[in-house]
C-alpha cells in the first residue's frame, strides 16, 4: 500500500516548524525555500520543501544570517566562528541558570532533611520556565535578519559604532519586551535617576546611557549597578563609556550585545571570542568621548 505524502499550507508548515508564514515568505523570496504550488496556484509544502525549510530553521536558530544560511546550503565556505562563540555565549548564559536552579532545589533538600518545612514561596522558586525569548525580524540596516534575545539579563549591555544601528536595536528591544520602558537621548539626568532608582519589574532600555553624566557621575553609575542586587530591574543600556563598561569584570548576570560596523547581525561577545576586541574599540573614557563629540559638532556646523 502507498503511503500518502503529506503537504501542508503555509500556516500549517510554518506552525510546525515554530516560525511565522512571513518567515517562510521572507526564506522563499531569498531562494532558500521553494514551496510547490497547487493546481489552483497555491503555495504547499512537501518532504521535500519541509525538510528544507527545517534546516533553514535550525541554522537561523544558531544565528547564522540569512546570507550565510545561502551560503551554507550551497556548500560555500562561511565563517562561521562569530556565530557559534554568539551561540556558546547563549548556552553558557543559560547553564548559569539552571545551575541557580538546581543549587535552590539542593539547599531546599538539605533544609527539608533537617526537619524544615518548606513555605510556598520555597516551592514557587523551584520551578524552572523556559528562558525568556525575544524574537523579531531585525529592522534597517539589517533588512529582515532574524534577531532572538535567549534570555535577559539583570544587565544588558548595548555597544557598537557609529552607523551600526545600535539605536534601532534598541527601540525595537523596548517595543518587544513586555512593559519595557525606554529612555532616549533628549532626557533629563534627574529622569534617567528616577527610572533606575525605581522598584520595577520591566525592563529598562536607555540610549546611551552615560549621556549627560560626568567622569564623578559615571564612576557612581558603575558601582551602582555593580551592587544591584538579585531580582534587580532588567537593564538595556547602550554606551559607548569604558568607565561605565568593563568587560574584563563584567558579571555573571551581565551580557555584553555588539552590533557590528559591517552590519552583520547583533552577537553577544565575552573576553577572548570573536567579536570581543571589535566591541572594546567602539569603547573610550569620558575625555575621549567629549573630544569626539565636540569635533563631530564642529564637522556639522
Amino acid at each position: 500500500m502507498t503511503a500518502t505524502i503529506r503537504h501542508f499550507s503555509p500556516a500549517e508548515a510554518a506552525r510546525r516548524l515554530g516560525v511565522s508564514p512571513k518567515a517562510l515568505r521572507l526564506y522563499e523570496a531569498r531562494g532558500l525555500v521553494t514551496p510547490l504550488r497547487t493546481q489552483a496556484g497555491w503555495r504547499t509544502y512537501g518532504p521535500d520543501q519541509m525538510a528544507r525549510a527545517g534546516e533553514i530553521v535550525a541554522l537561523r536558530a544558531m544565528g547564522f544570517s540569512l546570507a550565510q544560511v545561502a551560503g551554507i546550503l550551497r556548500g560555500e565556505a562561511v565563517d562561521l566562528m562569530p556565530v557559534l562563540a554568539a551561540h556558546q555565549a547563549a548556552l553558557e548564559a543559560r547553564r548559569r541558570d539552571l545551575s541557580g536552579q538546581l543549587d535552590r532545589v539542593r539547599d531546599l533538600r538539605v533544609r527539608m532533611a533537617n526537619g524544615e518545612v518548606p513555605s510556598l514561596a520555597d516551592l514557587t522558586r523551584l520551578a524552572v520556565p523556559p528562558p525568556p525569548v525575544v524574537a523579531f525580524d531585525l529592522p534597517w540596516p539589517w533588512g529582515g535578519e532574524r534577531f532572538e534575545l535567549p534570555a535577559l539579563r539583570a544587565l544588558t549591555w548595548l555597544v557598537g559604532p557609529l552607523g551600526s544601528g545600535k539605536t534601532r536595536l534598541a527601540l525595537r528591544l523596548a517595543e518587544e519586551l513586555p512593559g519595557a520602558v525606554f529612555l532616549p537621548l533628549d532626557r533629563s539626568v534627574g529622569a534617567l535617576e528616577a527610572e533606575l532608582a525605581a522598584p520595577s519589574d520591566n525592563p529598562l532600555v536607555v540610549d546611551l546611557v552615560e549621556q549627560g553624566l560626568d567622569r564623578a557621575a559615571q564612576q557612581d553609575l558603575a558601582a551602582g549597578l555593580r551592587r544591584r542586587g538579585p531580582g534587580a530591574r532588567p537593564l538595556i543600556l547602550m554606551t559607548r563609556s569604558s568607565l561605565l563598561l568593563d568587560a574584563a569584570v563584567a558579571g555573571q548576570d551581565e551580557a555584553i550585545l555588539f552590533c557590528p560596523a559591517n552590519h552583520h547581525p547583533p552577537m553577544f561577545v565575552t573576553p577572548g571570542a570573536l567579536g570581543y576586541e571589535a566591541m572594546t574599540s567602539c569603547l573610550a573614557s569620558p575625555e575621549v568621548r567629549a573630544r569626539t563629540e565636540g569635533m563631530r559638532a564642529v564637522l556639522a556646523a
